[in-house]
This record gives structure tokens, sequence and C-alpha cells, in this order.
């Protein structure tokens, strides 16, 4: 009976962590691309107790987007798939809208493209339970390297080229031309042949799990140049009389 116990014991809190890995991964990919979900702040004021998610894999993200409370819909099934699309939102004239899906954007139209896709999946391997003084191993030795792991993704999240839209949109205290959004889901149709040309793929190094093993996986569009990202509004300029000599 406690032999029994004990697994199960080992069984939940393993459970707990790829639970708190996923939405803990997803907090971060949002964080860091989604502009309207972007926090005022993440540092705490002084005597601000710290959230009980926040103590998970000793990485302080602050409030997280209304997008984790959907998480509960991986709690029955912590082997599906988390799946990150970045979506640019971007206006064009009707008559440049030949080949995509337009829809209405304010009083013009716009057009959505994929610019990165994120894969975070707890993958199962083997079917047969470990002993009990092997679980208890892994699991610490799965939460520790986890903590690496998802410390490299809050990096990479920065170095990634449409991070440099992300921080324009965040910055900006005029209207822009597009913006960005984000679907998730645990199932995605495949990307045509003409967008996995311009797609490069980046896998993280993956982490041994009881019965599996932690993934992270991005596929993202290396060059955003033909979207015109860093092309400035046109607004009328203006002269500070003052300043004329």
């Amino acid at each position: 009976m406690d032999l029994q116990g004990n697994v199960q014991s080992e069984n939940q809190r393993f459970e707990q962590i790829v639970s708190h890995f996923l939405s803990k991964s997803l907090h971060i990919i949002l964080d860091s691309r989604v502009p309207s979900l972007c926090p005022t702040g993440h540092n705490p004021l002084p005597g601000t107790p710290v959230k009980k998610s926040d103590k998970w894999f000793t990485l302080v993200l602050g409030d997280g987007p209304i997008a984790l409370d959907n998480m509960s819909l991986w709690h029955g099934n912590l082997t599906e798939p988390v799946i990150i699309d970045i979506v640019l939102v971007q206006g064009v004239p009707d008559s440049s809208s030949n080949h995509n899906p337009t829809y209405g954007f304010g009083l013009g139209r716009y057009v959505e493209t994929v610019i990165e896709r994120w894969v975070v999946q707890y993958e199962t391997i083997r079917t047969v339970f470990p002993q009990v003084s092997e679980s208890t191993s892994s699991y610490k030795k799965t939460y520790k390297k986890s903590i690496i792991l998802l410390r490299s993704l809050y990096s990479m999240m920065r170095l990634l080229p449409a991070y440099r839209p992300f921080r324009k949109l965040c910055s900006s205290t005029q209207g822009s031309d597009f913006d960005i959004n984000y679907k998730v889901t645990s199932f995605c149709a495949p990307f045509s042949r003409a967008d996995e040309e311009v797609m490069k793929i980046y896998h993280f190094d993956y982490i041994d799990a009881p019965q599996g093993r932690l993934c992270i996986s991005v596929a993202y569009r290396e060059n955003l140049s033909c979207f015109n990202l860093d092309t400035p509004t046109a607004y009328p300029p203006q002269i500070i009389a003052d300043y004329i000599a």
C-alpha cells in the first residue's frame, strides 16, 4: 500500500511540473510577442508577496495573459502539444489581397501571416512506470533542467526577428498599420510549401523526463523585411517655430 501511495504521489508531483512547464512557456512566449497582452511592469512593489505561480522555476513573470486561464484544457491530457502561432496582422489595400484572406481591420482590411509557430510538448516515450527511487530522483532532475530550458526560451524570444516589431509596437505612441496577435491550439494545419521555404526551424535541447521528455521548438520567418514593418507611419511633418533661428 505504501509503495502504491508513493508512486501515486510522485506521479502527481511530476504532473504538476509538466502542467506548470506548459503554462510558463506559454506565458514567456506571449509576453514577448503580443503587445496587447504586455503588462505595464513585472517588478512588484516592495513588500508585495511573490505569487505562487512566480515561484515555479524561479522565474518571476508577473500577471499572466488571459490565455493561461485556458490552460486547464491541457490539464486533463498533458501529452497534447501546446501550439502557439504568432500572427502578423497587417493592414493592406483591398486590391493587394489577391492571394491571402482579408478581414475587416478598422475602416480598412488586413491580412494575417504566421511569422512564428511554437510547439511546447511533453512527449511520452516509455509506457512502463519507473521504480519509486528512480521516479523521485528523475522528477527532481527534470525540474532543475526545466529552469535552464525556460531561461533559454526567455533569452531566445529576444533574439528572433519577431521581437523587433513587438518592441516597436510596445514603444509606439502613434497608430500603426500592423499588429501582432496569437492563436493557441493543440492541433493546426501544416504550413504550405511556400511558407515552409521561408521558415527556419529551431529545436531546443529536450529534457529527459519520467516516461518521456519535455520539448520546445519553433518555426520562424528569418526575414521580415518583405512586410516593411520598419517603415514609419506617414504623418505630416511639424516644424517647431521656436527652434528656427
